[in-house]
């Protein structure tokens, strides 16, 4: 089990080791996305327009910050068999245009992620079974953001 400051440690040499550009990276946009420090974030926009790439972004940045090692993030979707080939492998994605791919683990079964260092999760959901949103358990911390996906699914369920 990591201390707090043992976590604080390791999550600050494991970004200064990473040299990355956000604003190269997340490109252009994005940056009112980036910076918003209310409590929901919207994204809207078209086909092809990063929407779901700079979400990856944000969450695998956020949860790496020493400040935020106990949060967890869930990521829904109107149906579980989706999530794999869409939030997923864009999260996955995230994780090596940061540089920081080594310190993530990605199973397929169950879909998770999870951040080596502090043990923080990442938990994928589909609407089609709601009982399983109620049964979400995190070892580290508990469920401080959620990122949902074709939010426009709601209003239909």
């Amino acid at each position: 089990i990591w201390t707090r400051a043992a976590c604080r440690r390791w999550c600050l040499l494991a970004m200064s080791q990473t040299n990355v550009d956000i604003g190269a990276v997340v490109g252009k946009g994005y940056g009112a996305f980036w910076r918003f420090q209310g409590r929901y974030r919207v994204c809207k926009g078209s086909r092809a327009s990063k929407k779901s790439k700079t979400t990856a972004l944000n969450i695998i940045y956020r949860m790496m910050q020493p400040r935020y090692s106990l949060a967890n993030t869930l990521v829904v979707r109107k149906t579980a068999r989706t999530l794999r080939d869409s939030c997923f492998s864009d999260l996955k994605w995230g994780t090596l245009r940061l540089g920081v791919g080594h310190l993530w683990t990605f199973t397929t079964s169950p879909l998770a992620a999870v951040y080596k260092p502090t043990g923080q999760q990442i938990f994928f959901r589909g609407l089609d079974d709601p009982l399983k949103l109620a049964s979400i358990s995190c070892p580290v911390g508990g469920i401080c953001w959620a990122w949902i996906e074709e939010r426009w699914w709601l209003v239909m369920i």
